[in-house]
């Protein structure tokens, strides 16, 4: 008996998988089509094809060493050698910029990661179940209440000392519970829809309505948050670089890089200038992704459209 229980738990979990992922893919196709008639969506999709190309490559086509020392070629402009320049210790700053694209791509993913692991289900939770929901939303209220940035800094003072894993934790923990509000609002209109009703009627079970009827109903709204929240997650980790309280200054990121050139702004602005550029660039092509996504999921819009 426990075995057949199992076999069918087993089945039916298959069946959620294949649905989720023939929704995904649809959606993606369906995207596919669209950004190649909306000039501003191809242009984030090269950009981010660039940066990605760059993240996963860039040790192999680094010209220098980003740490290596080189006293002799300090403060040089742009030339054949350096094709962007070099930082008051020699380092190259091409070298650095690609190397800072890595590790500010990773640490966006992973804070886009934990704040939908987070987000996802205390806002299904909290949209779901009134009380519950009652009580998460007010505690959301009020972390929202404070500026991301002054929020993240509070943390890092809290946790100690500058670390990946801890820029992490921080800058998550500011951008949960945007993604707890908008899971929140969306499941607060999914579980009034017939289909719901009629499992509950059925005698269907809270968490089954949840994981069979809610989740992949959320795909869309939470795909588009993540988007945002990966933009605004990358600038919140310069900020904090720049401020000298993110990552360890011996790894290359670009808010470190413009921090180390506020000094030589006026006799070296390269070196604040190319990583800038850098990083206003990931977030532009992240957000204009993120605007396209929402234009296309968004039936009221795509009906517009």
């Amino acid at each position: 008996m426990m075995n057949e229980r199992k076999d069918e738990l087993r089945l039916r979990m298959a069946a959620w998988r294949r649905r989720v992922c023939d929704r995904i893919s649809a959606m993606w196709r369906s995207f596919a089509g669209f950004a190649t008639k909306r000039k501003t969506t191809l242009f984030a999709l090269i950009m981010l094809g660039i940066l990605l190309f760059l993240a996963v490559a860039g040790t192999a086509i680094s010209p220098f060493d980003p740490n290596g020392l080189n006293l002799a070629a300090r403060l040089q402009g742009p030339n054949r050698t350096h094709l962007l320049g070099t930082d008051h210790f020699g380092r190259d700053i091409l070298s650095r910029a690609l190397a800072g694209t890595r590790i500010t791509l990773l640490l966006g993913l992973a804070i886009a990661a934990f704040s939908l692991v987070v987000g996802l289900p205390i806002g299904m939770l909290s949209g779901f179940y009134d009380t519950f929901g009652l009580v998460v939303m007010r505690l959301v209220d009020a972390i929202m209440a404070f500026p991301a940035i002054i929020l993240a800094l509070a943390l890092m003072a809290i946790f100690g000392k500058p670390g990946v894993f801890n820029v992490i934790l921080a800058v998550g923990m500011v951008w949960a519970p945007r993604m707890v509000r908008v899971v929140y609002s969306s499941t607060l209109s999914l579980r009034e829809n017939t289909y719901v009703e009629a499992a509950r009627a059925l005698g269907v079970s809270p968490m089954r309505i949840l994981l069979r009827h809610i989740t992949i109903n959320l795909i869309s709204p939470v795909i588009v948050q993540a988007t945002f929240t990966f933009a605004f997650s990358v600038m919140d980790v310069a900020a904090l670089n720049f401020l000298g309280v993110g990552i360890p200054p011996y790894l290359p990121s670009w808010g470190g890089m413009m921090n180390e050139g506020r000094t030589y702004i006026l006799r070296a602005p390269w070196i604040i200038v190319f990583p800038g550029v850098f990083l206003a660039l990931s977030v532009l092509s992240v957000n204009l992704l993120g605007d396209a996504l929402r234009d296309r999921l968004d039936p009221k819009l795509r009906r517009i459209m």
